[in-house]
């Protein structure tokens, strides 16, 4: 059998079906229930938004199809009155509010909304529609104008002129309307804002704004698309009320769940002349169609209306475990709503929820799909997600559905705010990840969440600079950092979800800085923004999807105000140093010179503690030629001469090209310092050798000496000083870290490498390695196997006030990334311009930063291994066991 395409269907959608595994293949459907391909059973509570009333395949339903087929009643027979189509429109206007009569069939509740529109112009020869806002009418042009969202209109040029909105439930903004224009035409409304999150129109309200239209001489229409039939526990939504509309549309369930079926119903005041005859389509007046509408009125009409009866009841049952739910969790559930069996639970933003995952979701809209997805595959329970509500779950089961059916869905849902309110947000994911299995302990992660913590402003006082910072996770320790609960992944599983989210392909602001105060007293206000990838998914996706929603992300920071955005971790990387995404009409910053001057801080202070004479220690830079390394050799070199620069061996000629030049850098940098009279680090080996040099006076050492006034510092030139004045080679160049690491005191690890590159056999006893590279280069074998030398995390920074970017990236208040601080600096002097972008960090701007920071507060913070903050106890004794490794391998 030829395998089918799963694109041909509206991609966007089935792209979002298939992120959160939603993209079952319903193979057959009885009652409630259906059953994918593979036999398993779900219960439905969506019922197509109301559409499929008594279920799947309903008898009732086919028997009158069969009728049909069985009496070759014919389907299409316009123009002319058709005996089935005269039937259904008989037995509407005898069951409809008041005077309504005349009936326009159509094939869809938008078209049945596009004649109503027609039908009140045609009758008041006015134009003007007025609608609400969060409204839904449907997505034809005229029934799109309706609809009061901008985020269904903007792309498609609606509304088209004619059309104006007005708050919901507010029947004075209604009056004033009608008030000033003269040529209103019509108001359409909904007894229950379906789309809009489940919203019923208040008490007195439709009646009101019924006395209004007769008034005005206004056409009131009454959209029941989604409420009529018996949805909201009586036949019509209007009953409710006690109003009789001019104009009620009806479709959804009129069709039986098999048939699609919408009608207009007018009244005698309205319907006109212009209006029957300019008016058809080819479709309407079915036979078929309208024998499956007689079929459907006449199983809500009999035994006296006993299932409108029965939805009633069950209606008020599913909204009391709907309450008790709201009322079990009120930190969870922040509205209950409703009529009938069509409620709405309406969840709490989660801006603050100890989650830059579920903060993440929420931004984007996801949050809904999430729990559709988690429902549908760990309960079995078919939910859709709300497009345009989406932090509201939306129940609208069959109106056939049992008590227990219901108990089950709210049982499902119970467990789902335990989840959220515990924190647990991990057992949300797993189905993600191909772990269906329902969850046997929610834990209680709480007390390990950790709460945006701003700078207490005075009153009044409002920040007046503003910053955005774009984050992803390198690592999965960073996943786990942020998202407590997740801790229960294990690596694998959060490469796999890593995976997964990058599939979502959007930016979305995973947390909201209120103020964070200088010492100066300047207040910058800032966000940050995620991006879906981890380091191998944005080493590894092609350059332009990523540097698209990197650039996306610099383009959200804009918009909310930002003054600069700060690029980190890996984005800084994959945008070429930020040159990428400096033309967004925003100010952009890699942030590494900060994290540069940071790293450098830590390194030399560890190397205090470890007791190292870093004059006589021999360093190394992993990852040496990135811009990070490169100025990390660079400052290396001003207090180390012996230095090995490592270069990438998965690229070895590029590498060998780059760590040549950098090389000569070193030494132009060591010349350009002897210069000034500095003569620490590689500056003193170039002071020794020219002196050298100097006192030999032969024609080799003249030639060397000049080559060395010329600045032409090859490796050749610096391997025949060395020879002609016996002294050591003091910078190399390799691509082995495993011949070069064993032999270093001081090691900067600043690669771009997705996974780990420092094993424990890489390090010498009583070495200090300073990693600053995100994804970390050092693995955790190394702090598991080697007690013996100091790792430090590079490029942490203390804070004047103890902040906290709510997880904070896994660190105490008052801490942070240098390359986020960079940004915050930044933001607070007002100096809005381009800094730190492309390879090479000029060191005038780490100089700048410095001062930046001792301006504003802005220091290194404490010594961090391994995720805590160490004291001089601590390196003390790994200090002496790395004497006692030492003194045991004679060395």
């Amino acid at each position: 059998m030829q395998e089918l395409r799963q694109d041909l269907l509206n991609p966007t959608v089935a792209k979002m079906l298939r992120t959160f595994h939603l993209d079952k293949n319903y193979v057959s459907g009885q009652g409630s229930y259906l059953f994918d391909e593979k036999g398993n059973r779900y219960l439905d509570f969506i019922a197509q938004y109301g559409a499929v009333p008594f279920g799947y395949n309903p008898p009732v339903i086919w028997e009158a199809l069969e009728r049909v087929r069985s009496q070759q009643i014919p389907s299409l027979v316009q123009p002319s009155l058709p005996g089935e189509a005269l039937r259904l429109a008989n037995k509407l206007a005898q069951i409809t509010p008041g005077d309504l009569c005349y009936c326009t069939f159509c094939q869809s509740g938008t078209e049945a909304v596009e004649a109503a529109i027609k039908l009140a112009r045609s009758a008041t020869g006015k134009l003007t529609i007025v609608s609400t806002e969060r409204s839904f009418h449907g997505k034809t042009l005229g029934a799109l104008s309706a609809t009061g969202r901008d985020v269904y209109q903007t792309p498609f040029g609606a509304p088209v002129p004619g059309f104006t909105r007005i708050p919901y439930n507010d029947a004075a903004a209604l009056a004033e309307v009608l008030e000033n224009n003269s040529d209103v035409a019509a108001f359409i409304v909904e007894p229950v804002q379906g789309e809009g999150g489940i919203i019923p129109a208040q008490p007195g309200y439709l009646a009101q704004v019924q006395r209004l239209c007769r008034q005005h001489g206004v056409v009131f229409i009454v959209d029941e698309i989604q409420t009529g039939l018996g949805r909201t526990g009586k036949m019509f939504a209007c009953d409710h009320a006690g109003i009789e509309p001019d104009v009620l549309l009806l479709a959804k369930a009129l069709g039986g769940g098999l048939i699609p079926l919408g009608v207009c119903i007018s009244s005698p005041r309205v319907y006109n002349d212009d209006f029957g005859a300019l008016h058809s389509s080819t479709f309407a007046n079915n036979n078929l169609a309208c024998a499956v509408g007689s079929a459907v009125l006449e199983e809500l009409l009999k035994d006296d209306q006993q299932l409108i009866k029965d939805v009633a009841e069950k209606g008020e049952y599913l909204l009391k475990r709907a309450h008790q739910l709201g009322e079990s969790y009120p930190d969870i559930i922040k509205k209950v709503r409703g009529q009938g069996l069509m409620a709405g639970i309406e969840f709490h933003d989660l801006d603050d929820c100890g989650s830059y995952d579920m903060t993440y979701l929420c931004d984007r809209g996801g949050f809904t799909a999430l729990l559709a997805g988690f429902l549908l595959n760990v309960f079995q329970i078919r939910l859709v997600p709300f497009l345009n509500n989406p932090m509201t779950v939306r129940l609208e089961p069959t109106l056939t559905i049992t008590v227990e059916e219901i108990d089950q869905m709210m049982d499902a849902l119970d467990t789902v705010c335990q989840i959220l309110s515990h924190q647990d947000y991990a057992l949300l994911y797993r189905f993600l990840i191909g772990d269906n299995s329902r969850p046997k302990k929610i834990a209680d992660y709480r007390l390990s969440r950790r709460s945006i913590k701003a700078s207490v402003l005075e009153e009044g006082e409002t920040p007046t600079q503003k910053f955005a910072f774009i984050i992803h996770y390198p690592g999965p320790e960073d996943v786990i950092a942020n998202n407590p609960s997740f801790v229960r992944f294990s690596r694998p599983e959060l490469y796999e979800l890593l995976d997964w989210q990058c599939q979502t392909g959007e930016a979305g602001m995973v947390c909201h800085m209120p103020a964070i105060r200088s010492r100066s007293g300047n207040v910058a206000e800032g966000w940050l923004i995620g991006v879906p990838y981890g380091a191998r998914q944005i080493m590894s996706l092609p350059r332009e999807e990523v540097v698209k929603v990197i650039g996306e992300a610099v383009d959200m920071g804009r918009d909310l105000g930002a003054g600069i955005v700060g690029l980190g971790a890996l984005t800084s990387v994959v945008t070429r140093g930020g040159r990428s995404v400096t033309d967004r009409n925003v100010a952009v910053t890699s942030g590494n010179s900060f994290t540069v001057l940071m790293a450098m801080e830590a390194l030399y202070r560890g190397a205090e503690k470890m007791h190292i004479d870093v004059a006589q220690a021999q360093g190394a830079v992993v990852g040496a030629t990135g811009s990070i390394g490169r100025a990390c050799s660079l400052l290396l070199s001003e207090q180390v001469a012996n230095i090995i620069l490592l270069g990438n061996d998965q690229h070895p000629t590029s590498s060998r090209n780059r760590l040549r030049s950098l090389h000569r850098d070193l030494f132009a940098y060591a010349q350009q310092r002897l210069a000034r009279g500095e003569e620490s680090g590689l500056a003193g080996w170039l002071k020794d050798a020219v002196e050298g040099l100097s006192s030999l006076n032969d024609l080799r050492s003249r030639q060397l000496l000049e080559t060395y006034h010329q600045g032409q510092f090859s490796g050749e030139w610096v391997q025949a000083v060395a020879e002609c004045l016996n002294l050591d080679v003091p910078v190399e160049t390799s691509l082995s870290l495993t011949e070069s690491l064993p032999l270093c005191d001081l090691i900067v690890a600043t690669s771009n490498a997705p996974d780990y590159l420092i094993h424990p056999y890489h390090l010498n006893p009583g070495c200090v390695v300073c990693d600053v590279a995100r994804p970390a280069d050092v693995s955790p074998e190394v702090y598991q196997q080697r007690d013996d030398v100091l790792v430090l995390e590079g490029g942490l920074v203390q804070y004047p006030d103890n902040i906290s970017f709510g997880p904070n990236f896994g660190y105490r208040e008052g801490v942070s990334l240098a390359c986020l601080s960079e940004t915050v600096l930044l933001a607070m002097e007002g100096d809005y311009q381009h800094f730190s972008i492309g390879a090479k960090l000029p060191l005038e701007t780490v100089a700048y930063l410095r001062q930046l920071g001792e301006k504003h507060g802005f220091s290194l913070a404490g010594l961090v291994m391994n995720g805590r903050e160490i004291t001089d106890e601590d390196i003390e004794q790994i200090y002496n066991r790395s004497r006692q490794l030492k003194a045991a391998q004679n060395l």
